[in-house]
């Protein structure tokens, strides 16, 4: 009977030992994907989920001028809207549109999701040149990390833009 009773005591010791020790490993699989999230480095194989959200943030041209961005090429002195689509745990979004001329920048500009950008706003160096340019719309959020702020670029879109 006392050999049952220790053997017994033997197996519920081994078992509680397996829950201790998948109970560690949860705890430290948790903590790595914890750590991923808040530095935006996944784990290997692993991508980056956004609390809140069922898609990827984006960004699209959506007006100039007034005008469904579908049927008019964006020109200098147009202004442009976009359309955005971001997570709810995103505080205070905005977007940046940048433009280039042979790869040096003429004209950049930045306002919350709902502003109408002017291209070449009131003085810019393509304003006063003129011509073409490619343009890049940025879709971002500015953040703190470490007592350190952020800038954390969520979708762009690219766009050519006549003269």
């Amino acid at each position: 009977m006392r050999i049952l009773t220790t053997l017994g005591g033997g197996v519920t010791h081994a078992a509680f030992a397996v829950t201790k020790a998948s109970l560690v490993a949860a705890i430290g699989v948790t903590l790595v994907f914890g750590a991923a999230v808040v530095t935006g480095n996944g784990p290997a194989g692993a991508g980056l989920a956004r609390a809140g959200t069922t898609s990827p943030s984006w960004i699209a041209l959506a007006q100039v001028d007034g005008l469904a961005a579908t049927t008019v090429q964006p020109k200098l002195g147009d202004y442009l809207s976009f359309n955005t689509g971001y997570p709810n745990t995103v505080k205070n979004p905005r977007i940046e549109v940048l433009c280039y001329q042979n790869g040096a920048l003429v004209f950049g500009m930045a306002g919350s999701t709902t502003y109408s950008f002017q291209l070449g706003g009131g003085g810019s160096i393509w304003l006063t040149n003129g011509g073409s340019a490619s343009c890049t719309a940025n879709l971002y959020y500015f953040g703190f990390h470490a007592g350190q702020q952020t800038y954390n670029k969520l979708a762009s879109t690219s766009f050519s833009a006549g003269g």
